[in-house]
């Protein structure tokens, strides 16, 4: 399923999705705003750090970062760590041994979240088909109540068409 907005609709949300940065008190939604008050500090730490490894920025610096270990250990003859970079490989073995434990609790922490939204999404479903129970059956009895007017005025309109029809053969005769 795919939703189609128009061409300001996407560059205003390109924009925002660019420029903003959620804040505590930006959370609007009810589940936003349990989801980040209830978090521990463990559980918000977690969040930013998984944040931070997923995106170019963190890629594009390690690479840099590892170009410039190997360069200066190959070429430059720093040779703290001479090839095959054991020194290198136990760094990306520290790294992976707690990356994958953060993302795991953030990945937890957005199962968690989707759980509290669906929720939230059941009730208030809940709360419209009630609504919308209540607004049939208001006009089922507006109906009502029209369809006995329209059958009241009919009964009017054929009483005066009887009562002129009767007039009209009077004064004919």
């Amino acid at each position: 399923m795919s939703v189609r907005t128009s061409q300001s609709g996407q560059t205003a949300v390109k924009h925002i999705l660019r420029t903003r940065k959620l804040k505590a008190d930006d959370h609007k939604h009810p589940v936003n705003v349990i989801h980040h008050d209830e978090a521990t500090f463990g559980e918000k730490l977690a969040d930013k750090i998984s944040s931070g490894i997923g995106s170019w920025t963190f890629l594009i610096i390690q690479t840099i970062a590892v170009a410039i270990w190997m360069a200066g250990n190959a070429y430059l003859y720093f040779n703290f760590d001479p090839k095959p970079f054991i020194l290198l490989n136990l760094l990306f073995s520290i790294q992976a041994a707690y990356t994958g434990p953060v993302l795991l609790l953030a990945g937890n922490r957005q199962s968690q979240k989707d759980r509290l939204t669906l929720e939230h999404a059941a009730e208030e479903a809940e709360k419209a088909d009630v609504q919308n129970v209540e607004i049939l059956k208001a006009i089922k009895e507006n109906t009502e109540v029209t369809i006995q007017i329209l059958r009241h005025v009919e009964a009017l309109v054929s009483n005066h068409m009887a009562e002129d029809a009767a007039k009209v053969s009077q004064q004919g005769a």
